[in-house]
């Protein structure tokens, strides 16, 4: 589900498919500048509200980049439909950086608002009401990635599973509760809202 430096892990905003950069390559390889065949990233300053914010939540954060929000294709790690975050735009930010050498990723408002953040982690890591929601929910079906999202509400799983033809996607808060779900199971397209967040 989820570009140079980080041009937002999977928008939804913008399916163009023109786009043939991955965001996990992208990510990867922006530092100052970032070429591909279609896309140029510059990393940019932000604020000191931003910084100062990122800051506070991150304080261990290293190998940080910053980069203004582009829409990325559907086809990228993370789901913007799936997270409930808000609409953002060419103004908006994110940071790419690394804690205890996993990768992140973080959005901020121009406003130096934090949106959400997000982190692929293992099947391993998983909270165990979140295995057992995933075992009773999607009986057969194999997961494939997880995403860790995190933002001032919850956190989340983001889990991407496959049974044979059948695919889905499911978001699944650390205490168990299945919010969200959508793929095709029998050819049938499924999507069901999330519970409201309280």
């Amino acid at each position: 589900m989820l570009y140079a430096v980080l041009v937002v892990l999977g928008s939804g905003c913008n399916s163009s498919n023109d786009d043939k950069t991955s965001n996990a390559d992208s990510l990867n390889n922006a530092a100052t500048t970032t070429s591909t065949t279609t896309r140029t990233v510059r990393t940019v300053e932000v604020t000191p509200v931003i910084k100062a914010s990122f800051e506070k939540s991150y304080p261990t954060a290293k190998e940080v980049a910053w980069v203004k929000y582009e829409p990325m294709p559907e086809t990228e790690s993370i789901d913007w439909e799936m997270t409930g975050w808000p609409t953002l735009d060419t103004s908006d930010y994110v940071a790419n950086f690394t804690v205890d050498n996993s990768p992140y990723w973080s959005w901020y408002t121009t406003e130096g608002d934090w949106v959400g953040t997000y982190t692929p982690v293992n099947t391993s890591g998983l909270p165990d009401p979140v295995n057992a929601t995933v075992q009773r929910e999607f009986p057969g079906y194999t997961i494939s990635s997880v995403n860790k999202e995190m933002d001032k509400k919850r956190t989340a799983y983001e889990i991407k599973m496959q049974n044979g033809a059948d695919n889905m996607k499911a978001l699944i808060a650390a205490d168990g509760a299945l919010l969200k779900k959508k793929g095709k199971e029998a050819g049938i397209k499924i999507k069901e809202k999330p519970v409201k967040d309280s």
